[in-house]
Formats: structure tokens, C-alpha cells, sequence
């Protein structure tokens, strides 16, 4: 048996905490949609969320809709290994489109790796996000929620 563990992005967590966000209102349906489905917060995305201007109203949000940081699988070299390598041919890319520095920082590949080498077998990973196409490229083995698009 199968089932779905779905990583939030730190723009999905943004977006829920500020009204003002234009995605707030997706991302709130997307989260009271899945209520009762297993949500994770991956260890970078805590980080993140927690280092904005409200930490307490993310401990909030996190008590509200009943979900944990997950640190478990970071000290694995498998997930540290995949992140390095998938933000290398990034920044190969990058570089050979003539983009100044990288734009994106090892984190939102750390957030990946971290999600699909969870330690456990039977589940399928996922991650919700606001920036789809681009996890969609270098991590095209992850299911992702664009809820740009939902």
C-alpha cells in the first residue's frame, strides 16, 4: 500500500501567512483540501519560515493545521549528495544561458533531496509549491502541486 506525503514549499507557508499574498487564498484551499492528509515541513523550509519577521505566527500556523518540521533523513549523504548535484547542473545551466550568479540557493534543493529520500518505504513524495516549473525540471521524479495553477 501506497500513500502521499506532501512537503510544503516556503512560498506556500508565506502565502498562508500574509492575507495581502496574491496566492494566500490557493494556498489556504490547498491546505484545507488536505487536511487530513499526511503534510510535512521539511527541515529547510522551517528554517526559512522561521528566520521571516514572525516566527510566532508560524509556530501558530504549525499548531493550526497540525504540522511538524522534519529533520530526519538530513544525515543521510545520499540527500546531501543528491541536492549538490542537481544545484551543480543548475548552475551549469545557468551559466550557460549567461545568467549572472545563481538565483536559487542550494536550500531549494536541499528541500527536494530532503523529500524524496525520506527514510521508509510505501509512500509517494510530493511537494507544494508556488514555483512548480522549476522543481519540475531538476527534480522531475518529485510529484508537485503548483498551486499557481490550481
Amino acid at each position: 500500500m501506497t500513500y502521499e506525503v506532501v512537503a510544503l514549499d516556503s512560498n506556500v507557508v508565506i502565502a498562508v501567512l500574509d492575507p495581502k499574498d496574491a496566492h494566500h487564498e490557493a494556498a489556504v484551499a490547498f491546505l484545507e483540501e488536505r487536511a487530513t492528509d499526511p503534510l510535512i515541513l521539511p527541515a529547510a523550509v522551517y528554517a526559512e519560515v522561521m528566520a521571516g519577521p514572525q516566527p510566532d505566527l508560524v509556530k501558530q500556523f504549525l499548531r493550526e493545521y497540525r504540522l511538524r518540521p522534519v529533520f530526519n533523513g538530513l544525515e543521510r549523504a545520499e540527500v546531501w549528495e543528491l541536492a549538490a548535484e542537481r544545484f551543480a547542473r543548475y548552475v551549469k545551466n545557468r551559466a550557460r544561458s549567461q545568467g549572472r550568479a545563481p538565483r536559487r540557493i542550494l536550500a531549494d534543493f536541499l528541500i527536494c533531496a530532503q523529500v524524496l529520500m525520506q527514510p521508509g518505504a510505501g509512500y509517494v513524495p510530493a511537494l507544494a509549491t508556488l514555483d512548480a516549473g522549476f522543481f519540475k525540471r531538476y527534480f522531475p521524479e518529485l510529484k508537485t502541486y503548483d498551486l499557481v495553477r490550481a
